[in-house]
């Protein structure tokens, strides 16, 4: 696996209803508002929670990434297997304002690539000649991981 600070995905541009956006998107309807959570200033905003708060910020960091690294991308920069795994939450005051922010790691594939992997597996699975560990070696030299902030005001 590869980290690396070096990858950078563009920010999501401000939406006036960010939980239609997401709605629409991935059919969740979440209790939110607010931006993306990139910083303080776009912190997104969670008035209630009908699932427990742990699920919920994955919930939201894998469809943030999924949207950041495959929907706004062009074909040959695309990602999948995407996955999010919560590495740190602070919480803390910024102006009289309680802030939460949480960091993820984001790990990925190019999407050509993985889904050559995904096909390799397929075609080749059960057979003697198919050398599982070197598959699963490639794979994750072929994964990138980049860390993730994600800021949030909880209004519960």
């Amino acid at each position: 696996m590869n980290y690396n600070d070096n990858i950078k995905f563009d920010q999501l541009p401000a939406v006036d209803d960010i939980a239609g956006v997401l709605e629409d998107i991935f059919s969740v309807k979440l209790d939110i508002s607010g931006g993306w959570a990139y910083d303080n200033n776009s912190a997104l905003k969670v008035n209630s929670l009908t699932i427990p708060l742990e699920q919920f910020l994955h919930t939201f960091a894998s469809m943030r990434a999924n949207i950041e690294m495959n929907l706004t991308q062009d074909e040959k920069n695309r990602y999948a297997g995407i996955n999010v795994n919560q590495i740190e939450h602070k919480e803390f005051e910024i102006e009289n304002k309680q802030y939460d922010l949480v960091t993820f790691k984001v790990t990925a594939i190019k999407e050509e690539d993985y889904n050559n992997f995904i096909q390799e597996y397929k075609d080749n699975y059960g057979k003697e000649s198919f050398d599982l560990k070197e598959h699963f070696e490639n794979r994750n030299k072929a994964t990138i991981e980049i860390h993730s902030d994600f800021w949030f005001i909880f209004n519960f």
